[in-house]
């Protein structure tokens, strides 16, 4: 019997920020499962060669208007957002939605790019393709997650937490 999720822990990241062979490691899909990539100078380099667009890192006010996006798109849509953390070149959300989890993140992805544009931010490519998304099945896994998205990333940047969480 299937359990239905407590939440979404979705990742995404700002185009080439994070790029296959870099220093953090990198995940590929290949015949359709994941692989850990470690670390490879030659294939980081490949990567780079490749790219289409400038990278994007985000300022404070880009930040802003992200978070302002995901916030608003939880709103209309009626998800519950239990945490959000834009950092300079990704971002965490967790949320509740009865939506597949791969539709949400497109849809926060694509508000979010929206609100830049109308922010000014003429952007040709704003994020890498796809992201990273996981299930939470626990209130338990549920507050490890919020923690970890607003307290355990480094200096706090533009974010959310639901105050029953705080």
């Amino acid at each position: 019997m299937y359990n239905k999720p407590l939440a979404y822990f979705i990742t995404f990241t700002a185009y080439a920020t994070w790029l296959h062979g870099d220093f953090r490691k990198s995940i590929v899909v290949e015949n359709h499962s994941t692989k850990l990539i470690e670390p490879q100078e030659s294939f980081f380099r490949h990567e780079q060669q490749k790219l289409k667009y400038p990278v994007v890192m985000f300022d404070g006010k880009m930040r802003r208007a992200i978070l302002e996006a995901i916030m608003e798109r939880c709103l209309w849509k009626q998800w519950h957002l239990y945490a959000a953390h834009v950092r300079s070149n990704h971002v965490h959300v967790i949320v509740n939605s009865t939506e597949p989890i791969d539709k949400v993140m497109a849809s926060l992805k694509a508000w979010a790019t929206r609100k830049l544009r109308q922010s000014g931010y003429n952007l040709p490519k704003v994020w890498t393709r796809h992201g990273s998304t996981k299930y939470i099945f626990t209130r338990a896994k549920l507050i490890e997650k919020i923690r970890y998205v607003v307290y355990e990333q480094g200096e706090t940047m533009a974010h959310y937490i639901d105050p029953a969480f705080e």
